[in-house]
């Protein structure tokens, strides 16, 4: 099967999503949590792929804003099961910026930079040459944020260059979870 949807694993690409959801368990109750992302990828030797990703979040509940930026390189192994279905493992390391600030006041409380290190495994699956769904798991660590992310995504290329999709994410903190939903759009070249 010649398939657009498992060129992402192997090919050169960039992407960008945007998501919002909910602090806590209380998934559609409220909308204090926006997440924003971008990234790409770039096939370096046989199933070896480089990764990068910048991600913005914004948690804003009644009294105070935490903003949540990573820097993200990594290196990913990938292992093709069928001609359809693929998993990769992967590591990533870079950087963690916090702040935090007093909504009324708009005064910053918190402010500083860390390491974070991790690993995620994905396992992707092509219904057909346009339409891709995949899982992901990934623990991220870090000297102030340590948390486990769980994503679950559909993608549909309209050609084998531009894939859209949507996305659920639930993340498991040391102090709280959030669930987010998004959107996406992926370019390849």
């Amino acid at each position: 099967m010649c398939s657009h949807a498992l060129l992402w694993s192997v090919g050169r690409g960039f992407y960008g999503q945007v998501a919002g959801g909910s602090l806590d368990e209380n998934i559609g109750e409220n909308s204090n949590v926006t997440a924003l992302a971008v990234g790409g990828n770039y096939h370096l030797l046989s199933d070896f792929i480089l990764t990068g990703e910048y991600e913005a979040r914004f948690i804003h509940p009644k009294q105070t804003t935490t903003r949540i930026y990573t820097l993200l390189p990594g290196i990913a192994y990938r292992y093709s099961i069928l001609d359809n279905l693929d998993v990769v493992a992967g590591g990533i390391a870079g950087l963690l910026w916090t702040s935090q600030t007093d909504n009324d006041t708009d005064k910053t409380i918190e402010k500083d930079s860390y390491f974070m290190w991790g690993g995620n495994i994905t396992v992707r699956y092509a219904f057909n040459e346009y339409l891709e769904a995949s899982g992901v798991a990934e623990v991220r660590r870090s000297d102030v944020l340590d948390e486990e992310v769980y994503t679950a995504r559909v993608d549909y290329f309209t050609s084998p260059r531009i894939a859209f999709g949507g996305y659920y994410t639930h993340r498991d903190k040391d102090v709280a979870t959030s669930n987010e939903g998004g959107v996406s759009v992926r370019f390849f070249y």
